[in-house]
């Protein structure tokens, strides 16, 4: 005698196994129902109830006996949650090796709730809060992630209970029960008493008598994955899954309303897009669960009548309705009866929704073919062979393609789109057969003509009837597109024969040729993917044409550019910004074709800077060099913003700079009159008055140090010969001046400290204190010493020296010399000071 088939024994498998848990198990009719769907479709099941109702004993009973063929043992990890409990109970201990040895946090998940096929979680809802989040999502991820390490697990189907109603579970954490209801497929309560009195009865015969469940049907594991398989292999059609959408959106706006009614009421199932896909695969497994039942010949497809079975899914498990309104007529806890109260107003309520949607559900194909307005697409789409619209096109053929693929549920309603897409593709055929024409209104080639030819063609590369037809018309889209390359590439050579063109006009041709072209590399990357054959012919016209382009553009912008140079404005720098802005445009616009064509703007752009350089620096007046050596920042900076390169500009404006510094050495070196102050100036301070006003506050001081640092400044624009930006005979200029200025100042100071010397008692000659407190005053009065020791004149013209005396040649020797001359006047003054003030202290 021959065994039956795999699929066939393990259905017979699978009905015993739960045909004996019924029999042994009364009136867990429903909680049977959720574990069978949940083991199909690899979903997971809360049970909630009052203590003593076997919520342990059922999970313990089928999670317990599904064994291994191999082994012969269960794959079921079982724990029960307490405050207590870490997560490291759950998803397995950490890897003490590897943490000893590398210092990484690793876990064992094989000995965790990951390694084992099935699991069962005692008072789940006895851990804290962050454990049952972690349990979620564990169960829905089915994977630990640690850091970079993601750990796949085995887990299929968690079987969870608990001694508190959802209710309580509500008012602890309405959002924990939020993520259960998301979560889980499949709630389910077990009520305290017995509906049927002969059911007690035989609870109670059963321990009289000392009976003991004897359960001997078996189940494997791999037995339940072929019927797992075959979940896989149902079919739900277009109608059916219109029914589930149909049946979620009623649902949730019935139970919705219901909460108005009952303000203490939460619908069970949240709804969401996710609880829509598991209810999906709970209407499959509900096929394979009929057709072990109920139906071993039926095939493996949905149908209307499968819907019922989605009660299981969105509703509160529990006593059906004749039971549930017997249980409540005995109920005295108020948490059974408000629990018996949900099953019982859920039922109702899907039971009316249900109804009405097998009802719509009757006129799907009139409503379907309503909604989808096949025959406007196919008007629209016939009028386009006698006046062809390239907008229309495009959205005619986007919209007929989201409706035909994937399709609509009705396969009735296909045949009138695709007369409407064979319609567009025969449009796009006549079109095409033309070429380019003049006189269309569509341009060179035309951006919106080319997306139309690419929205049609991927409405026959994505729509199987019309697939066979698609490398034909690939064939002549292209030589169409080559067309379009050639007319592209002539209307840019053509604008060598237009004298009127402006810079303007022609940014906004660069950009438009841009896109156009963009759009004709994607057609053609479409066309070489269809035809292989094309590749190479598309690309090298393609590269050619964006060749022609950007010449052609290239020619015309440098011969219209100078003629666009803006004359007569008072700003320089306004003139540069504009036509900076224009030629950064078409400079993007050209190296989008082209990156070659970087440099462009650099290019156009540097005779307008040079003039606008030379402007700024030939006019702007300055007294000190420090003051010019602003000047050229601020005109380096401003050519830098507007994306010039400075250093080319300024090493033009070299000869212009120098001129400007030696006439400002020139007029430095000017005759400084020293004339030696007058023997009663010398004492009474208008020798320093006169110091201070005609000869210091003129002195060129530091601008030998601010040349140096322009030169610095300017050393990157430097002739690439040179050393230095500044020839040397600017430098010697500048020097020239700056020394002779200082020739007069210690001339002066030189010929005013002997004449105050002798106008004043030599320091040994002074008698007593009295004498040298006269002379102290008188030195005092003459304001020398406030001019070299206070405000520090001898330190800064020693200091200015220092950096003369570095000038190779006569300059730097005529600086040494007034250094020694500098030095005897410091000398002598200091000598003469010191004894005066030696003589004032003595006792």
């Amino acid at each position: 005698m021959t065994s039956p088939p795999p699929n066939l024994q393990a259905a017979q498998s699978f009905r015993r196994f739960f045909g004996e848990l019924r029999e042994t198990y009364l009136e867990r009719e429903t909680l049977f129902t959720q574990i069978e769907l949940a083991l199909l479709c690899r979903e997971h099941v809360l049970v909630v109830g009052p203590p003593g109702t076997a919520k342990s004993a059922v999970a313990s009973a089928v999670l317990g006996r599904i064994t291994d063929e191999v082994s012969g043992l269960p794959s079921l990890f079982s724990k029960q949650i307490a405050e207590t409990t870490l997560q490291t109970d759950l998803i397995g201990p950490v890897d003490f090796k590897v943490l000893t040895e590398t210092g990484r946090t690793e876990y064992l998940t094989d000995e965790g709730m990951l390694g084992a096929v099935h699991a069962f979680l005692d008072e789940v809802f006895d851990g804290r809060d962050m454990l049952l989040r972690s349990i979620l999502n564990v169960m829905y991820e089915r994977e630990l992630k640690h850091g970079r390490k993601v750990t796949a697990g085995r887990t299929e189907c968690v079987v969870m209970t608990s001694n508190r109603y959802l209710t309580e579970v509500l008012a602890r954490s309405p959002e924990l029960l939020l993520a259960f209801a998301d979560r889980l497929s499949f709630i389910s309560f077990v009520p305290k008493a017995f509906a049927r009195r002969e059911s007690r009865a035989a609870m109670l015969h059963r321990f009289v008598h000392g009976t003991r469940p004897d359960l001997r049907a078996t189940l494997t594991l791999q037995q339940l994955d072929l019927l797992q398989d075959a979940v896989a292999q149902v079919k739900v059609p277009g109608h059916v899954l219109e029914g589930v959408e149909m049946l979620t959106d009623a649902l949730e706006r019935a139970l919705v309303a219901q909460v108005s009614k009952l303000p203490d009421y939460v619908p069970t199932k949240y709804f969401s897009q996710r609880s829509v896909v598991k209810a999906l695969w709970t209407l499959k497994a509900a096929v394979v669960r009929d057709q072990i039942y109920r139906r071993p010949d039926r095939p493996l497809e949905a149908t209307v009548e499968d819907l019922d079975a989605l009660r299981w899914f969105f509703l509160l498990g529990g006593p059906p309705a004749a039971e549930a309104d017997a249980l409540l007529k005995a109920a005295v806890d108020p948490r059974e009866r408000a629990q018996l109260e949900i099953v019982r107003l859920e039922q109702r309520t899907f039971d009316e929704v249900l109804g009405k949607v097998r009802q719509e559900l009757g006129g799907g194909v009139e409503r379907e073919a309503t909604t989808l307005a096949a025959a406007d697409d196919v008007n629209a789409a016939e009028g386009l062979s006698r006046n062809w619209q390239a907008g229309v096109v495009s959205t005619t053929a986007r919209g007929v393609l989201g409706k035909l693929v994937p399709g609509p549920r009705h396969g009735q309603n296909r045949a009138p789109l695709l007369v409407a897409a064979r319609a567009l593709v025969a449009a796009l055929e006549q079109r095409l057969s033309r070429g380019m024409t003049a006189g269309q209104g569509e341009g060179r080639g035309g951006v919106a003509l080319l997306i139309a030819i690419r929205d049609v063609l991927e409405l026959s590369r994505s729509v199987p009837e019309l697939k066979p037809g698609y490398p034909a018309l690939c064939e002549s889209a292209a030589r169409f597109l080559e067309q379009a390359l050639e007319m592209s590439a002539s209307a840019a050579e053509g604008l060598a024969f237009e004298d009127s063109v402006k810079m303007e006009w022609l940014v906004g041709l660069a950009e438009n040729l841009e896109e156009e072209l963009g759009v004709m590399g994607s057609l053609a990357a479409m066309l070489s993917e269809a035809v292989p054959s094309l590749h190479e012919r598309l690309r090298d016209a393609d590269k050619d044409t964006r060749r022609r382009v950007v010449a052609a553009l290239r020619r015309r912008v440098s011969a219209a550019f100078p003629a666009q140079a803006p004359r007569g404005r008072k700003d320089p720098l306004d003139a540069l910004s504009a036509d900076s802005r224009r030629l950064t445009q078409l400079e993007n616009a050209l190296t989008a074709l082209d990156p070659s064509q970087a440099g462009l703007k650099q290019e156009l752009l540097r005779p307008l800077s040079v003039a606008y350089a030379r402007e700024v620096l030939g006019a702007t007046p300055f007294e000190r060099i420090e003051q010019y050596g602003r000047a050229v920042q601020a005109v380096a900076e401003n050519l830098r913003r507007e994306g010039v390169t400075a250093e080319p500009v300024l090493a033009e404006c070299r000869d212009l700079m120098e001129n400007r510094l030696r006439e400002h050495a020139r007029v430095l070196s000017r005759e400084v009159a020293s004339p030696p102050p007058a023997p009663n100036a010398v004492l009474n301070g208008d020798a320093y008055t006169y110091y201070r006003g005609e000869l210091s506050a003129q002195a060129p001081d530091g601008e030998l140090t601010a040349l140096v640092g322009l030169d610095g400044q300017l050393m990157a624009a430097r002739p690439p010969s040179s050393p230095a930006f500044l020839s040397d005979t600017v430098r010697a200029a500048v020097a020239e001046a700056e020394l002779s200025f200082l020739q007069s100042r210690i001339k002066y100071l030189r010929s005013w400290l002997t004449q105050l010397l002798s106008a004043l008692p030599a320091p040994e000659a002074l008698n007593g204190r009295a004498d040298a407190e006269r002379t102290f005053e008188r030195l005092v009065r003459s304001r020398f010493p406030q001019l070299a020791l206070k405000e520090g004149e001898m330190v800064r013209l020693k200091a200015t020296l220092n950096m003369l005396e570095t000038l190779p040649g006569e300059l730097g020797e005529s600086a040494r010399k007034l250094s020694t001359q500098l030095r005897g006047i410091d000398e002598d003054f200091g000598r003469f000071s010191r004894q005066v003030l030696e003589r004032r202290t003595a006792q």
